[in-house]
C-alpha cells in the first residue's frame, strides 16, 4: 500500500497522464516535443524576416515557440495549444524564462484567427493537417510561409521537403501561400493548371 507523499505524487502523475490521453483523443494530436534537430531544420526553412506574427499551431510543451521567439525577437510569437498540461508547462517555462515577444494561448487551433500571420509552423497529425489546410488557405495572405514537420498539407505543393539526419526520420515541409490556394477548395489557375 502506498501512502503519504508517494501516494500524492502517484495520483498527480496518473491524473496528468490521463489528462494528456483525454486531450490527445479529443484533438487527435498527442503533445510530442519537437527535437532540437527538427527545430533547427524548421528554422532554416523559414525566411530571415517575416511581416506579422509567427504562429506555432499545436505548440505543446513550447520548445519550438521559444526557438521562434529567439529567432524573431521583433515579431510577436504565439503558441496555440489546447491540452492543459503542456500549455501550463509552456506558460510556467515562460514565467521562468520571460520572452516579451512570446505568448501561449490555450485554444482550439481551428478557432484562432490567423490573418495577421507572417509565418506559421506546426507539428500535427494527418487528420489535423487535413482540417487545417483549408483554414490556412482561407486566412493567410499570399506569400506567407508555412513549415510543417512529418505530415504534408493536403493539396498544397511544397516549396521544399527536407529529410535530414538532424530532423529525424520524418520530412520537414515548407510551403508558400499562393493566390490559387487562397481562392478556396478546388480553385485552379486561369490556365486550368
Amino acid at each position: 500500500v502506498i501512502a503519504g507523499p508517494e501516494a500524492v505524487v502517484l495520483v498527480a502523475l496518473l491524473a496528468g497522464g490521463l489528462l494528456i490521453v483525454v486531450y490527445a483523443l479529443r484533438t487527435g494530436v498527442p503533445p510530442m516535443p519537437t527535437g532540437s534537430g527538427t527545430r533547427a531544420v524548421m528554422l532554416r526553412l523559414l525566411p530571415e524576416t517575416v511581416d506579422g506574427a509567427v504562429y506555432d499551431l499545436g505548440s505543446g510543451w513550447g520548445g519550438l515557440a521559444f526557438a521562434l521567439a529567439r529567432r524573431y525577437p521583433h515579431n510577436r510569437v504565439v503558441g496555440i495549444e489546447l491540452s492543459p498540461l503542456p500549455w501550463l508547462f509552456a506558460r510556467t517555462m515562460l514565467m521562468l524564462r520571460p520572452r516579451p515577444n512570446l505568448e501561449f494561448r490555450r485554444a482550439e487551433l481551428m478557432t484562432v484567427p490567423l490573418a495577421d500571420a507572417g509565418a506559421v509552423v506546426c507539428y500535427l497529425m494527418p487528420g489535423s493537417m487535413r482540417r487545417l489546410a483549408p483554414k490556412l488557405a482561407a486566412e493567410l495572405r499570399p506569400g506567407t510561409p508555412v513549415v510543417t514537420y512529418s505530415f504534408a498539407l493536403d493539396g498544397w505543393p511544397p516549396d521544399a521537403a527536407v529529410l535530414e539526419a538532424e530532423s529525424g526520420p520524418m520530412p520537414v515541409y515548407r510551403y508558400t501561400v499562393t493566390r490559387d490556394l487562397t481562392r478556396g477548395p478546388g480553385a485552379s489557375s486561369p490556365a486550368g493548371t
